[in-house]
């Protein structure tokens, strides 16, 4: 498989490095614009300017499959685009949402497939945040994205509160959600801490999943055939994510399946982005 990346020069670098070991690629070339990439089977957009999605659509249009590597894009209307043209052009997109991609939530997506509650708990130095609204706010549209994701089902009340020390210094953000299918979601970020901690917890009938994301470590909560829980623990490696999104993203080209985190996911994400947000105005 022909690769393409598309970006400056140090980030592509560090990029081909994960692509170069595995048989799968068989040339990687590595450009500064959309225009250069010439003939590929896949290409790889390391973007994180203003006109990031208008590259990825003129992309699509020269019928490549992409992988976007960039902050979140939230612009539900260029997303909408984006995807219109995935489908008519029937490319692959995927997009660099790592909550979902980290090695750790993959494993625990197939474990868990219909989880029925999941709790999702940041604190954060707020020493750490030099943008503080934009960065903050990107915390709670991560975790967002990946509930959405993960029990993937309509959406059925948003519950979303806010506060602020001041007009620029958010402190916590809490969000419930209820979708149609009787499942729930829980997120927590406050900006107040002393030390960052990050966990997920994922609960279904059978099991219990609680992840501390810093170190990709889970703990696993099961029942024996006598109904008393027992626990395990799994344990990834967090240095190997970006490797191991590029080969889910060339595998699903490869076997023409949905990527890890589609056009669709994004473009759902960014809908209801616009739904939080103005229950945050209204109760914040």
């Amino acid at each position: 498989m022909k690769v393409g990346i598309v970006g400056d020069a140090a980030r592509t670098t560090a990029w081909e490095k994960h692509l170069r070991p595995h048989a799968i690629v068989s040339e990687v070339n590595l450009v500064p614009t959309i225009k250069d990439l010439g003939d590929i089977d896949a290409c790889f957009i390391l973007d994180d300017s203003p006109e990031k999605l208008d590259h990825l659509l003129e992309a699509i249009r020269l019928g490549n499959n992409c992988f976007m590597i960039s902050k979140q894009p939230t612009n539900s209307k260029k997303l909408e685009a984006i995807h219109r043209a995935a489908q008519e052009s029937g490319v692959k997109v995927q997009f660099s949402h790592w909550p979902v991609l980290a090695p750790a939530t993959q494993w625990m997506i197939n474990t868990i497939n219909k989880p029925g509650f999941i709790h999702i708990a940041r604190r954060v130095n707020r020493s750490l945040l030099v943008d503080a609204e934009n960065e903050f706010r990107n915390l709670w549209i991560d975790e967002l994205g990946l509930c959405i994701k993960w029990i993937n089902s309509g959406i059925h009340h948003v519950e979303a509160n806010q506060l602020s020390l001041g007009k620029s210094n958010p402190i916590s953000t809490h969000l419930f959600i209820r979708f149609d299918n009787g499942s729930s979601a829980s997120i927590f970020i406050y900006a107040g801490a002393q030390e960052n901690t990050h966990q997920r917890l994922v609960c279904s009938k059978q099991e219990v999943l609680d992840c501390d994301v810093p170190s990709q470590t889970i703990r696993v909560g099961r029942l024996n055939d006598g109904d008393h829980l027992f626990f395990g623990k799994q344990s990834f490696d967090p240095a190997t994510a970006a490797e191991k999104a590029a080969l889910l993203f060339l595998k699903s080209i490869q076997i023409n399946s949905d990527t890890a985190y589609t056009s669709y996911d994004a473009l759902q994400l960014a809908n209801q982005i616009k739904k939080v947000e103005h229950r945050l105005a209204l109760f914040s």
